[in-house]
Order: C-alpha cells, then sequence, then structure tokens
C-alpha cells in the first residue's frame, strides 16, 4: 500500500491532493476541496497499461469552476428540492435556488465547494483511509442547524473503494448525501468515446418518477415493462437514452438498512467495471444527459454529452416534499449514517 501527499495550495486554506494505491495497482487520487475524486486508475490484468475510469479535469483552477458536480460529495441534500424550500420544525426555510425556481445538490456552494479539512491519514497492510471534516454552519445555503460532517475515504487490497458518511446537528435539518462520480470505463486511451456500449444493471424493481423539471411526481412505478428495467444487464444506448436521457431514483429491493448490491456498470472494450454496495434505500441514476456538449478533459480528450454516468446511492430525492417519501430529517443529536462500496474490477 502506498500514500502521495502533495500541498497544490497554500493560501488561507490548504488544498491537498493525496493518492492512494494498492498492492494491485489499483489508485484512487482525490482532494480535500469538496472530498473531489481526481482519478481512479484501474490497472490491465497484465500490469503493463491502466485506466483512468472517471472523466473531470487534470487542473485545480476547472477542479474549482465546475459547475457539474464532477466526482464530489453532495451535501447537504442530493438532487432537487421543489421550490427552494421545506418546512420543518413548524417553520419555512428558503434555499438557493440553483436550479431556476427550484434547489439542487445543497445549494450555489454545497459541499462539493468547501475545503474539508484532513483529519487523519491511516494505512495498514491491506488498506489506507484518509478522514476529512467540514462544519456547515446554521442556515448555511438556507439549511437549519450547525451540522458536523464526516466523510471516508478508503482503498483495500481487495480493489475496493468504500466511502462512509457521517454526519450530527444541533437542530432538526435535512441531509442526504451522496458521491457524485462520473464514471466512464472505456477509460482516457484507444478506447475512448461516450457511454453507449457500457451495461449496466440495477438491482431494483421500482422507480420514482419525474416530471419534465426532473422532479418526482410522488409516484412510484414497477420498472417491468419499460425502459427503466435493468434487472438483467441491459447496454445505455441511444435507443435506451431516446429522448431525455435517464435521471431517476431506483428503490432497492430491500426493507432495511443493511448493505447489498445496488448496481453494476461494465464496458465490454476494456472489460473494466464497478458493481456498488450501499445502505440507502435507492439510487439516482444519472447517464450525462444535461452535460454540456464540450468539456476539456484528462489526457487532452474532450467530454460531451453522454460521456459520463453517475450511481449516486441516496435516500429518496424531495422528500421533504412528498408525504409518501420516507423521511430525510436528521433530528438533533441522531447519527446519520451512510456506506457506499465500490468494487472495482478489470476481467470481465
Amino acid at each position: 500500500m502506498k500514500i502521495k501527499k502533495k500541498l497544490i495550495k497554500n493560501d488561507n486554506q490548504k488544498i491537498y491532493s493525496i493518492e492512494f494505491e494498492n498492492d494491485n495497482g489499483f489508485k484512487i487520487k482525490f482532494l480535500n476541496f469538496g472530498c473531489y475524486i481526481q482519478s481512479i486508475i484501474i490497472p490491465y490484468p497484465d500490469l503493463k497499461k491502466s485506466e483512468d475510469v472517471i472523466i473531470g479535469y487534470e487542473n485545480l483552477k476547472d477542479i474549482i469552476n465546475d459547475k457539474s458536480y464532477f466526482n464530489s460529495v453532495i451535501g447537504r441534500v442530493a438532487g432537487r428540492i421543489s421550490n427552494s424550500f421545506f418546512i420543518l420544525n413548524k417553520k419555512k426555510y428558503l434555499l438557493s435556488n440553483n436550479d431556476k425556481k427550484n434547489h439542487i445538490h445543497g445549494g450555489t456552494r454545497g459541499f462539493n465547494k468547501k475545503i474539508w479539512e484532513i483529519i487523519k491519514i491511516v494505512k495498514n497492510s491491506n488498506s489506507i483511509s484518509c478522514l476529512m471534516y467540514y462544519n456547515s454552519a446554521d442556515l448555511e445555503e438556507g439549511y437549519p442547524g450547525n451540522l458536523k460532517c464526516f466523510v471516508e475515504y478508503q482503498l483495500n487490497n481487495n480493489n475496493q473503494i468504500i466511502i462512509n458518511y457521517k454526519a450530527i446537528s444541533d437542530k432538526n435539518t435535512l441531509v442526504n448525501l451522496t458521491n457524485h462520480n462520473y464514471w466512464n470505463f472505456n477509460g482516457h486511451n484507444k478506447h475512448y468515446g461516450n457511454i453507449y456500449n457500457h451495461l449496466a444493471l440495477i438491482k431494483a424493481d421500482k422507480y420514482c418518477e419525474i416530471n419534465k423539471k426532473l422532479l418526482p411526481t410522488g409516484r412510484i412505478i414497477k420498472v417491468k415493462g419499460t425502459k427503466l428495467n435493468f434487472n438483467s444487464f441491459k447496454k445505455i444506448n441511444p435507443k435506451v437514452l431516446k429522448s431525455s436521457g435517464i435521471d431517476n431514483y431506483f428503490i432497492q429491493n430491500k426493507k432495511n438498512n443493511q448493505i447489498s448490491k445496488i448496481a453494476e456498470v461494465y464496458s465490454p472494450l476494456t472489460k473494466m467495471g464497478m458493481t456498488i454496495y450501499s445502505n440507502q434505500p435507492g439510487v439516482q441514476f444519472y447517464s450525462g444527459n444535461n452535460m454540456k456538449s464540450k468539456y476539456k478533459g484528462k489526457k487532452g480528450k474532450y467530454y460531451g454529452v453522454h460521456y459520463g454516468l453517475c450511481f449516486e446511492p441516496q435516500k429518496y430525492p424531495n422528500a421533504i416534499n412528498i408525504n409518501n417519501f420516507p423521511s430525510i430529517i436528521l433530528k438533533k443529536g441522531d447519527i446519520y449514517n451512510s456506506k457506499i462500496k465500490i468494487c472495482l474490477k478489470n476481467k470481465y
């Protein structure tokens, strides 16, 4: 197991780049700015070459200025909140409306735009982990309560990336954190291209219907007989993505908070992919529909629409405003706990 830590910005607050490498040549590089994941490297089985399987940026300026939430922690609340307000504690809380009239992904300067304190880096024979901390002040982006937040990234010799989120507030508030990696298992070399060849599987029998504004309507629909049935591997091609693509919340087949498989995806070109496990009730699957037509990315490559896909394990979106959705309220003194396990593979 190897660690590299580098100071890349030194002013009022320091920004570090941290890279973990396991004994099998798998790597993750991330920053304490927004807990941004800059690269995830999967080696080919012969170890002679490798692929970076997330899209994103190489330089810090582009990372700081990004408006697509590439590869960062999302909070306080992932997804959209309709009309940018909610009622809690018998009080109306107004949020920043950064998605037309609605609020998305924690606001104008959500957790993805904050510098997190590096608490500790722990290395042992089988894993390396980094614990980061951020204190979100009362009424930041409109949310009540001082919220103490912890994010831990771990890489182990089973080629797993484990993400742990914890939070505690001094007032009743809303919390729904997630990871927003834009995956592309074609990599950045000779197989580089959009995601149309990827095959995906989602263990869900139901999904949340959305309206034209991409807000949940409250209706829960069975996936059987729809284009959103991913219970067996399905190619994410233009036929599946016709009209507006996919940006839906899939409800997992479970009744409690145990860690279970929720999704799997791979590229048949590189034979690289991942399986995601989570203790959350579902996953938001986003196929990069709203990406700009051109981004200057890594290794001299340019990205566009459908060049990345996101699997975002989380609680139900806009749950505070939909009565039949499970609550995302975190009560004063209670501990929010979310876990994501990403099992990487180079031999599909």
